[in-house]
């Protein structure tokens, strides 16, 4: 299928069966059965997936430069903190001659975002910045910018395990460079990926590849020891997303139609079950991992049971990305605003 991510249009008319039907409603979602909604935030006009860290919530506003932090028990906005300077990038001439450059499932939607992509190491925040090709470190107490490692090319994700970084390439070269965050380097490249590299879950044990931006559908498994390539599984070359959770691997494909659950350790399929069309914008999906289940975003907000896959709960409410964590659930509305929601 295909959404149409860019078309506002189009998106505002597939929200059904929500409690706001038009992409521009600014007033407070009305709580879902079940669910209190106990903050409503206004935060950049191009947000990305919200990011959990410690005490904190990280949202980062992708065509500005910038990260909102946000405190996770108040849902009240602490800084706005500059991490990167979008002109660096425009000024390379990523954006595109015409609004018909990119068709409308094109991940090339991405080209001028910055800060690209973040994730949480336990007590930092790490944000990818593609104009510089910088790997950045934010420090959630002073809320500025304190450190920054060169990256040999740009990346398209992050995911970070222990004190390792790890970026998928982002273009032609399907590369990606492994980081020791202590070190401030990078200490090896993983050059045999297949084609596509994208979307990256990191565990003690694995880094999981989604290789789904060409005509091809692999998830690659790299050694964290080796920085090899010591498995490839199949999957849909529509896949827009990965989370390893709990020894399960979980990819949603199909432009976020369905989801699968592959064993970790022998990369068979477990289960596929049908979810939500994905409505955000492409290579932008994140799937919320929880110990109840897996939260989707899509016309519907959903969680489905690990072991079946099955739909255990759905939030009529639309959204472009979810994050859970200690009985709360964090979504990316249409109208780029972001709601924390909370079990009554």
């Amino acid at each position: 299928m295909g959404w149409l991510p860019n078309s506002g249009r189009l998106r505002r008319l597939f929200v059904l069966g929500t409690t706001c039907l038009v992409a521009a409603c600014t007033q407070t979602p009305t709580p879902p059965h079940g669910w209190a909604v106990v903050a409503h935030i206004s935060v950049g006009k191009t947000p990305g997936p919200v990011r959990l860290g410690g005490q904190w919530a990280f949202v980062p506003n992708m065509g500005e430069g910038t990260v909102t932090q946000v405190e996770r028990t108040s849902g009240k906005v602490v800084a706005t903190i500059v991490v990167t300077d979008p002109r660096v990038l425009r000024d390379q001439g990523c954006a595109p001659d015409s609004v018909h450059a990119y068709h409308s499932a094109s991940w090339g939607w991405r080209a001028c975002n910055t800060p690209y992509a973040i994730a949480w190491d336990g007590s930092s925040l790490w944000a990818l910045d593609n104009g510089r090709m910088q790997l950045v470190r934010v420090d959630p107490v002073s809320r500025r910018v304190t450190d920054q490692i060169d990256l040999p090319g740009t990346g398209w994700d992050l995911a970070i395990s222990g004190t390792t970084a790890w970026v998928p390439g982002n273009d032609a070269d399907s590369s990606m460079y492994e980081v020791d965050l202590r070190a401030r380097r990078v200490v090896a490249t993983v050059s045999d990926l297949d084609q596509g590299s994208a979307t990256v879950a990191a565990t003690s044990d694995g880094v999981w590849v989604v290789c789904a931006r060409g005509n091809t559908g692999h998830l690659d498994r790299v050694a964290p020891a080796s920085a090899k390539v010591v498995g490839r599984y199949p999957i849909e070359w529509w896949s827009t997303a990965v989370v390893a959770y709990a020894g399960a691997l979980y990819v949603r494909g199909t432009n976020g139609g369905d989801i699968s659950r592959l064993d970790s350790a022998t990369g068979a399929v477990v289960w596929t079950q049908p979810g939500p069309g994905f409505i955000g914008n492409f290579g932008l999906d994140q799937l919320g991992m929880a110990a109840d289940g897996i939260w989707l975003s899509g016309p519907t907000t959903v969680r489905l049971d690990p072991a079946t896959g099955k739909i255990a709960e759905t939030i009529r409410l639309a959204s472009n990305s979810a994050a859970a964590g200690n009985n709360e659930l964090w979504l990316v509305l249409l109208d780029g605003s972001v709601a924390k929601l909370q079990k009554r």
